[in-house]
């Protein structure tokens, strides 16, 4: 189902949901309530010193000021503060702009509410993850229906802040699945809040393992909830966890004893997994047989960031869509701002070829999951003035999508990865060992060593005595760099048969060939196919172009076009991030995150029929 934003209506002066005939806050105060009920009712902030990381669940965000009313509390602290995780859901999210006009109401919280406002997503259902304060706060926006979507977290809530309209008007928030699947979520001794005190709804918590009492309330409500998830042993409650989850989705309850990690590979996968966890304090072993990083299909001067949507929006569409929008993040998020990155975001168009495929084209951007901000139908007369090309049939256009440099995306994310040795020029292969995992050189010489080791190494063959038996594909891919382009600077990046890039670092790029050929070596056929790519967007037939560079690099493509990400099955401490394919730029943050939440015990950032999709374990 599509997310329908909800219209911002004000009776006197507090937001109102007609839908549910019920204010989002009460009279007395948004700030106010949340301190009283939710903050107090969880202990917070005292229950936040001492520890490392903080993780709260919201059964609703509304306009967000439980969020950032939490958020400006913690930022008192400074640096005792805990990492923060805040897992939120909303079916019904407010479009940006009525989001600013609500929250310019709440000065007090200007500079957090500017802050989330920045960062607000496109409103497409699945989870967004949005980071603040250096990653010290994490934001992990849930949007669509939330019976739904608690079954697919993964996450071990400390506290819960158990919120929504009226029961009598909106009772799912209420109804006794949720309360299990929140039940579910919640590690040994969490706390929950709520203004709500119900005997139904108390009963209900009570039969899923908390223990409830009543406190003086707050504003109208003459009293308030709070509850304790500990009437199961810590031990019977890590079994009936195993029991419930499969093995590929149980988050770690805590990062290992060491953080320390062995990454094999030196492309955008590796590069980014130990960016990411070597932002967390984990010490990194990065081994290549290159003499740096990004030297094979990572090393192309320009790659393509867009999503790849469906008409069912189904979990490939799903997945492309979450590793578009994290990457967005990631580059947000670089020290030093994006301009240590070459980069355009300038768009991309989808050149149709013919009648058909421009019908598919325009379905797509009606698609459950599409939105215009990130993509939308152009017929021909727009499509021809955006993209000074031909395009009869018209295009689908991703205005935030674009190109950016690959290899310096790594450059910049090991430049800034603390902990970090690498070893280059050393081709290795990864064993059992008492301390974890070994690398060995050809010749058996210890390389490095770690209690975790992640398989990031692209198309190359897996380094291990008995690979995993995944069906991978090694492709072969040539691009093509002509001296001059065609058209205008900031032209969009063209796609349709290939593409072409018009500003790519070093002259516009074409590409990108496709075969399961094994020579490394450009091909003259290969180079007549990029530069047919001309011809078919109405700039000649390429003849008079002059090209400066070709470039062969191979790619890992698994079966069913997804990529490999997760623990590998039978084999304790050792995870994936490959099988990328050409969609590096879409899979690898994505990746890196997973594993880095893997790792140390975070809510994981996708949904888990995503999880089980990527994960090693559905080839066994």
């Amino acid at each position: 189902m599509p997310l329908l934003p909800a219209p911002l209506i004000l009776r006197d002066g507090v937001p109102y949901s007609e839908t549910y005939a019920d204010v989002y806050h009460s009279q007395a105060g948004a700030m106010a309530q949340c301190r009283a009920v939710f903050m107090t009712g969880n202990g917070l902030p005292e229950r936040w010193q001492g520890r490392e990381s903080f993780q709260i669940l919201e059964t609703g965000f509304g306009l967000g000021l439980n969020f950032l009313t939490t958020w400006h509390e913690w930022r008192r602290l400074g640096s005792t503060a805990p990492r923060l995780h805040f897992v939120s859901l909303e079916q019904a999210p407010f479009s940006d702009a009525d989001l600013s006009r609500a929250l310019s109401a709440y000065p007090e919280l200007a500079q957090e509410s500017k802050l989330l406002l920045g960062a607000w997503p496109p409103l497409t259902p699945g989870i967004h993850r949005l980071h603040f304060d250096e990653g010290r706060v994490i934001l992990h926006l849930v949007l669509g229906d939330m019976a739904d979507l608690l079954p697919q977290l993964t996450l071990a809530a400390d506290a819960v802040y158990l919120d929504g309209f009226s029961p009598r008007t909106n009772p799912v928030p209420w109804s006794e699945p949720v309360l299990r699947q929140i039940a579910r979520l919640c590690r040994h001794g969490a706390t929950l809040a709520s203004w709500c005190v119900a005997g139904h709804i108390r009963r209900t918590l009570e039969r899923q393992g908390f223990h409830t009492t009543r406190a003086p309330g707050f504003g109208t409500k003459r009293e308030r909830l709070s509850a304790c998830y500990n009437r199961i042993p810590e031990d019977t409650w890590r079994k009936i966890v195993q029991r419930l989850e499969q093995p590929a989705l149980q988050a770690t309850l805590r990062p290992p004893p060491r953080r320390h990690a062995l990454v094999i590979g030196a492309g955008l996968a590796g590069c980014l997994v130990s960016a990411a966890l070597g932002s967390r304090g984990w010490q990194i072993d990065l081994c290549d047989g290159q003499s740096g990083p990004a030297q094979e299909a990572s090393g192309n001067p320009a790659g393509i960031l867009r999503p790849f949507p469906s008409l069912d929006d189904n979990r490939a569409a799903r997945l492309a869509r979450a590793g578009f929008l994290t990457t967005l993040h990631w580059l947000a998020n670089l020290k030093g701002g994006r301009e240590v990155l070459p980069h355009a975001l300038n768009g991309v168009l989808r050149i149709a070829r013919d009648a058909p495929e421009a019908a598919h084209l325009c379905a797509l951007s009606r698609a459950p999951g599409s939105v215009e901000a990130l993509l939308r139908w152009l017929p021909r007369v727009e499509a021809e003035r955006l993209g000074r090309c031909a395009a009869p049939w018209g295009a689908l256009f991703y205005p935030t999508a674009g190109w950016l440099d690959p290899g310096q995306f790594c450059r910049t994310a090991l430049a800034q990865t603390p902990h970090l040795t690498t070893h280059w020029g050393h081709p290795v292969t990864l064993r059992p060992g008492p301390a974890g995992w070994e690398a060995r050189t050809r010749t058996g010489t210890l390389l490095a060593q770690a209690p975790i080791a992640i398989l990031a190494g692209g198309a190359h063959p897996l380094p291990l005595d008995t690979a995993p038996p995944w069906p991978r594909q090694r492709l072969r891919g040539q691009i093509t760099q002509i001296k001059r382009s065609p058209v205008p600077a900031g032209t969009p990046v063209l796609c349709g048969s290939g593409y072409v890039i018009p500003d790519a670092p070093g002259g516009p790029c074409l590409g990108a060939t496709y075969d399961l050929g094994t020579d490394p070596a450009p091909r003259p056929a290969d180079r007549a196919e990029n530069l047919q790519r001309l011809t078919a967007l109405g700039w000649n037939d390429g003849s008079g172009h002059s090209v400066v560079r070709e470039r062969v690099a191979f790619r890992s493509v698994s079966r069913d076009r997804l990529p490999i990400i997760g623990p590998v099955p039978g084999a304790e401490g050792l995870f994936a991030l490959t099988a990328l394919g050409s969609r590096g730029l879409v899979w690898a943050p994505l990746g890196a995150d997973l594993l880095c939440a893997w790792l140390e015990g975070d809510p994981l950032p996708l949904e888990k029929d995503l999880v089980r999709a990527v994960a090693p374990a559905r080839y066994r």
